[in-house]
């Protein structure tokens, strides 16, 4: 794979990261703002990006649950400015960072009903919402690395799932998907290198199916949790570890309470930028376009500033004294992973046939 990545882009996430995160989120309708919304953007730095042209006529309001030098909420800052770009200033997307205004669950709700315009949804969780399918991007070891994802996704098997999100009614409309490296577990007190070692540790994990049912058969304890909640949940003993790629791992400063970080790459699970169908449907076919090819362009960004910015996170990670391991017997982690696709039918293993053969 070919990289390219500024050391301007990376010295500057990695500033925001060593000095704090803010604390940001979404909401509201496409076209108005209420006064509980106001109130969280002047409190939170960053909250609006490049795309805030005055005189928009059509304003669309963004989720996201990470702090805004996240790769994921990079890529949200990437779409605004392109949805502006290619609107002429016509369409705003504003952006809310770190969960502002509800968690992942109630986030995708607020989509659902058109009180949230857009969100940064995981495709972990997709299969709550009636798009079953999805969870085949999700499942443990499907995919080997980045470049087999990024692939995948651009092709068609990746066009056939965004399509699924509206055909399954889960009132909600895919524009495109935004990719970060291989999710990893970390955890507060132990190092963790085998399955024995993971043996009933409770694990946070989000409030989805596929990843409860794949930290039991490793042989953990699933613990969900509301990621808002998730630091002071391993600062205070509520969980011993969680999972999260080495992005999230440091931008959210997890490694300041759970300095055991885990290379076992269990999933990768990419972001989906999600709109609300009552929301999509008020829109032009011109302004659908103009989302579509925005969001296309956003994943070509994401996906050449991650492994950069991973090497990076890796490095800092090294400087503060952070203990990175490697699994040991990965096979064996294969192996106890095996039953979960079992659980999903046999459209999803046909699917992940296709997806390891290319």
């Amino acid at each position: 794979m070919k990289r390219k990545l500024t050391s301007v882009l990376v010295a500057a996430c990695l500033t925001v990261v060593m000095t704090g995160c803010g604390s940001l989120g979404a909401s509201g309708s496409a076209t108005t703002e209420n006064e509980a919304t106001e109130s969280k953007a002047t409190e939170n730095e960053g909250n609006e990006t490049e795309a805030s042209g005055e005189g928009a006529s059509i304003v669309l309001k963004y989720a996201e649950l990470n702090p805004a030098e996240h790769p994921m909420a990079q890529g949200g800052t990437k779409f605004a400015e392109l949805v502006n770009e290619k609107s002429n200033g016509r369409i705003k997307v504003e952006l809310y960072f770190n969960a502002t205004l509800g968690d992942e669950k109630s986030s995708m709700q607020g989509v659902q009903i058109g009180t949230i315009d857009m969100f940064r949804a995981n495709t972990n969780n997709m299969g709550d919402y009636n798009c079953k399918i999805m969870n085949a991007l999700a499942l443990p070891y499907v995919f080997t690395d980045l470049e087999h994802l990024h692939t995948t996704l651009k092709g068609e098997i990746g066009q056939e799932l965004l399509d699924a999100v509206q055909t399954s009614g889960t009132q909600m409309v895919a524009l495109g998907y935004l990719e970060e490296g291989p999710r990893n577990m970390f955890f507060t007190e132990k190092a963790v290198t085998t399955l024995a070692d993971l043996k009933g540790l409770k694990v946070r994990v989000p409030e989805t199916e596929l990843m409860i049912k794949t930290m039991e058969a490793l042989g953990a304890n699933p613990t969900p949790i509301s990621y808002a909640e998730l630091y002071t949940s391993l600062q205070t003993g509520v969980v011993d570890g969680a999972e999260n790629a080495v992005t999230g791992y440091v931008t959210n400063s997890f490694n300041e309470v759970a300095p055991y970080y885990v290379k076992d790459a269990h999933t990768f699970g990419p972001g989906l930028i999600v709109i609300s169908e009552k929301v999509w449907d008020t829109m032009s076919a011109e302004d659908q376009a103009i989302l579509q090819e925005a969001a296309g362009e956003a994943q070509d960004y994401v996906y050449e500033i991650t492994e950069e910015l991973e090497e990076e996170y890796y490095k800092l990670l090294e400087e503060k004294g952070t203990e990175v391991l490697e699994v040991e017997d990965i096979e064996k982690w294969r192996d106890a992973v095996k039953e979960v696709y079992s659980l999903y039918g046999q459209e999803i293993e046909d699917l992940v046939t296709r997806i390891q053969a290319k």
